[in-house]
Order: C-alpha cells, then structure tokens, then sequence
C-alpha cells in the first residue's frame, strides 16, 4: 500500500512539473519574441534561454527585464 501511494505521489509530481517547465517555457518565448538573437528551447524538464550578453543587455534593454524576473 505505501509502495503505491509513493508511486501515485511521484506520478503526480512528474505531472506537475512537466507542466510548470511548459508554462515557463512559454513565457520565455512570449518575452524573447521581440528580441534579436535569444534562443529559448525546452524539454519536458528544463528550460534553456541562450544568447550572447544576456544579464548586460537585460540592465540596458527595457524589454529583457522579463529574464530572470520571478512570476
């Protein structure tokens, strides 16, 4: 009974996160939208966010300020 219980908690969990990542993923291409040379990809457990100079050109461009904003 425990043994199922934790696999149902662990099932559930899974769920969740996979749909957080997705969540985040999608905000982070609605804010690279508009911004040259920002590449966002994700799988079902990470987000990457890649470009050159991404934390100066978030202090100097207004529309960079999403990255690493909590929401």
């Amino acid at each position: 009974m425990r043994a199922r219980l934790l696999a149902r908690g662990e099932a559930a969990a899974a769920r969740a996160v996979t749909a957080a990542v997705a969540r985040i993923g999608e905000a982070a291409r609605e804010g690279a939208a508009g911004v040259r040379g920002i590449r966002v990809e994700s799988d079902d457990d990470s987000v990457t966010i890649e470009g050159r100079g991404l934390w100066r050109r978030r202090i100097e461009d207004a529309r960079m300020r999403w990255l690493g904003a909590e929401r």
